[in-house]
């Protein structure tokens, strides 16, 4: 069984953890975590994210973004792009409970959550969170890095731009377009397109 660790060890990385143990794809080694950790399991922390060159050369070649999004999408971006400059690769990690349309896309490093729904024809990005409940529905585009929060809805056609959050329970109506870096908070209905002014 392929190796794997988690970085960060929060919330977030908790409940990947909780997937890929249920999966049984793979064997999680330990959290790489900067700063305080929020350690809660059986799991060691083996470093920091300086050591992620001497990990991958000890035969580790999976790793997963354990961090969330509020306020550290550009953390996910560098980290992404600091373990693909080492080599490492990032597996699509989608719960058993989530009901995935065979006729998509997702990029390497998504998480897809508990009793989440891809519909047909989807696109999505690298390193995305798509959280638990979740609906992302046919033909939406998701740009990379962005997070889709618990029992959000994605309406057919809707395109999300890079770092973007689309907070729990909003709804964004069919053929909408969010730009990158935007927030759409928690409850909203997003009824026309939303820009951040540098788009």
């Amino acid at each position: 069984m392929d190796k794997i660790i988690i970085l960060g060890n929060g919330g977030h990385a908790r409940s990947i953890v909780d997937t890929i143990e249920r999966l049984g794809h793979y064997e999680i080694v330990g959290y790489v975590v900067n700063g305080e950790s929020c350690k809660q399991d059986d799991y060691p922390i083996i470093g920091k994210d300086k050591d992620l060159e001497k990990i991958y050369q000890s035969g580790i070649r999976y790793a997963a973004i354990g961090i969330g999004y509020l306020g550290k999408g550009f953390v996910r971006n560098n980290l992404y792009n600091h373990l693909k400059r080492i080599g490492y690769s990032l597996p699509v990690i989608c719960d058993s409970t989530a009901i995935i349309s065979n006729k998509v896309i997702i990029e390497e490093g998504t998480f897809i959550g508990k009793r989440s729904i891809v519909n047909a024809g989807a696109h999505i990005g690298k390193t995305c969170i798509i959280n638990t409940g979740a609906i992302v529905e046919h033909d939406v585009q998701i740009g990379g890095f962005s997070h889709v929060a618990v029992g959000a809805v994605l309406c057919g056609g809707v395109q999300i731009g890079e770092n973007t959050l689309i907070g729990a329970n909003a709804t964004v109506i069919q053929e909408r377009k969010i730009g990158d870096r935007c927030i759409v908070g928690a409850g909203e209905v997003v009824r026309k397109n939303i820009f951040n002014g540098e788009d």
